[in-house]
């Protein structure tokens, strides 16, 4: 993460053409992702920051888009602005 040069969002189809590569499994048409559709090393990754990071209080299966692009950056290595997005 590099919050002085790192990126706000990311294009959907740039992510959307790396989670494929990563395990999901699930249809890419809408914002939210569920975490059901990833194999269980990237569940326990989305559960701990939706837990850590994410004010969400109700259904967990569900990521938001926030948590997608840290999920993203976090196996892709991209920057991100983390405390410009999670403000």
């Amino acid at each position: 993460m590099n919050d002085h040069t790192g990126s706000n969002s990311f294009p959907k189809n740039e992510y959307q053409t790396y989670l494929p590569g990563m395990g999901y499994e699930g249809q890419m048409d809408k914002a939210t992702l569920q975490k059901g559709n990833f194999p269980s090393s990237m569940k326990f990754l989305f559960n701990t920051m939706l837990m850590c990071v994410s004010n969400k209080t109700t259904a967990f299966n569900e990521i938001p888009l926030n948590i997608q692009y840290l999920g993203y950056d976090i196996m892709a290595e991209a920057d991100f602005n983390y405390s410009q997005k999670f403000q």
